[in-house]
């Protein structure tokens, strides 16, 4: 009956008189009343997360979810934050304390959820069809698995006939000094309907405009950049991943694999071959697509096999180790806290290295100091020593490496080079100062171009490859660097002051590794500079 009554909202004419062809059949073949068995089944929500967190249970079952904590919370299908892998599980609302909030959950399948308030807590309800369901009026038994296929299609085809025939106004992209202004919620809304209305790639754009120069984990941006990710692959499936961008920590990646991994792992092939097109098999913007793909592994295990996410990354081809490093990160942020151990701070990556030798130990070590400051509440301090207690040097490689990435996001060169140089041994100072110098530049902080040079001249030992490699991220990720031009000076010799304007615009595009290897991109640069700074002076 609720097929029927959806007609008579559909938008226009046309939409309602593609449904009637199909009516008759639906009144064939869906039944006029079923009798089903079901059943009540209690999750608890509480400080640890949903009790029990892995349920099975008849179709058309009640799920009550009852709040036992002192905490609101909101239980809701994947995939964060728009809950559209199964829309009509989400209350809407967060349920507070004392109070529940009840759901017949009557598609058949393994749904995966999790708390909107808190992304990390997660479960599984495992929904199985009962034998059968005897047809009153036809005195027949059908297959609930037919039936649910028969509804879930008409469904589906009614909600692309309401998205697809739209009238009105032409479509306005919302100003960004208001958007910022919106809660949560209204700016998930608003980046929903911009992407309906123009596509997912224009909702990531908008994303990027908005909220340029700022970092990934300020705010709620990463969670917008989220649900940018997943609005792509929404319209453009795999093929789109192309379109995601590595700002604000690989959000874009996340939420489109997310969304890709939401319901098994059966185009984990086709999403590294998607990566591969980005780029060079070792380039930062295949490692950043890769990376999304743990992040999309780890969701899928809920973040709480770490074995078997792992594992799920070696079945790639190449770029297992951006895998593992997505797959770390996304536990540091979303596994429960009963899977770490705050007694031992260098758990798991020290049980992993008993059971599978250094293969883990790198992107492990990536992900500790984010972890024990994040969750352990350690000092910056207490981590070096963390670090260096390690009798794994891949461990130490990643840690040190780490450490600089949390130095970046003070976007204060001072800090980062101080808190580089108590490490105390060169070596891994080296490491700390070229991450971090890495990091301004992949994050585009204020002031990149000078602040990363100026963080790689505090070690003049590795100077030139610290160097080197802010200007390789600048070339793979398409950075551009401003160019600062001077006034020519008064009574200043116009050759000296063209010399000094092409030393500005070199140093500015540094790019020495592709100058020695004799390609035309610095020649273009020169030319281009040349005729700026004679601009500059007329």
């Amino acid at each position: 009956m609720g097929v029927i009554i959806s007609l008579f909202i559909l938008p226009n004419f046309k939409s309602r008189i593609v449904i009637f062809v199909i009516l008759p059949f639906l009144l064939i073949f869906l039944p006029k009343q079923i009798f089903a068995h079901s059943q009540t089944q209690v999750i608890e929500m509480t400080e640890n997360g949903f009790e029990p967190d892995s349920v099975t249970v008849d179709q058309n079952s009640t799920i009550i979810f009852l709040n036992k904590d002192k905490e609101s919370h909101w239980p809701a299908s994947e995939v964060h934050p728009t809950h559209q892998l199964y829309s009509e599980f989400d209350p809407k609302k967060p349920i507070n304390p004392g109070e529940s909030w009840s759901f017949k959950i009557i598609k058949v399948g393994i749904w995966k959820y999790h708390d909107h308030i808190f992304p990390h807590k997660k479960g599984t309800i495992v929904v199985v069809p009962e034998e059968e369901i005897k047809d009153i009026s036809l005195g027949k038994k059908e297959n609930i698995n037919v039936l649910e296929k028969i509804k879930n299609i008409i469904a589906e085809f009614i909600d692309n006939l309401k998205s697809r025939f739209r009238f009105g106004k032409q479509y306005q992209t919302p100003p960004a000094e208001n958007f910022v202004k919106l809660s949560v919620e209204q700016q998930m809304d608003a980046l929903g309907n911009l992407a309906r209305n123009l596509g997912g790639q224009k909702a990531w754009e908008y994303v990027k405009a908005t909220y340029r120069g700022k970092a990934g984990s300020s705010g709620n941006i990463h969670d917008l950049a989220h649900l940018a990710g997943g609005l792509i692959y929404e319209s453009l499936s795999l093929k789109g991943i192309a379109r995601c961008s590595s700002e604000f920590a690989f959000g874009c990646y996340h939420g489109f694999l997310d969304t890709a991994f939401a319901k098994n792992l059966d185009r984990l092939s086709e999403a590294q071959a998607a990566c591969s097109l980005l780029g060079p098999s070792n380039s930062g913007p295949v490692a950043s697509c890769i990376h999304g793909i743990g992040h999309g592994v780890a969701s899928f295990h809920s973040t709480k096999d770490l074995k078997k996410a792992l594992s799920t990354c070696r079945q790639l081809i190449s770029g297992q180790e951006y895998c593992f490093d997505g797959v770390f990160m996304e536990f540091v942020r979303s596994a429960p806290k009963s899977f770490f151990k705050q007694e031992d701070p260098l758990y798991p990556c020290n049980q992993l290295e008993k059971e599978f030798g250094y293969t883990y130990s790198f992107a492990c070590g990536r992900n500790q100091p984010s972890l024990l400051m994040g969750r352990s509440k350690m000092g910056f301090d207490e981590v070096i020593g963390v670090c260096l207690g390690s009798s794994s040097k891949p461990f130490k490689q990643g840690c040190f490496e780490a450490l600089g990435f949390s130095l970046a996001a003070t976007a204060d060169v001072e800090t980062i080079v101080g808190g580089c140089q108590k490490i105390g041994e060169d070596v891994f100072t080296a490491r700390c100062i070229k991450s971090a110098a890495g990091e301004l530049v992949f994050q585009e902080v204020p002031n990149w171009e000078q602040k990363s040079e100026a963080v790689c001249d505090a070690q003049k030992t590795s100077r030139d490859e610290c160097l080197k490699h802010i200007d390789k991220l600048v070339s793979e990720y398409g950075k551009v660097k401003k160019i600062n031009f001077t006034p020519i000076q008064e009574n200043e010799d116009v050759h000296s002051y063209l010399r000094r304007q092409l030393k500005t615009c070199y140093d500015t595009s540094r790019q020495r590794w592709m100058l020695q290897a004799g390609s035309r991109y610095f020649v273009q640069r020169f030319w281009a500079c040349k005729k700026l700074a004679a601009s500059e002076r007329k």
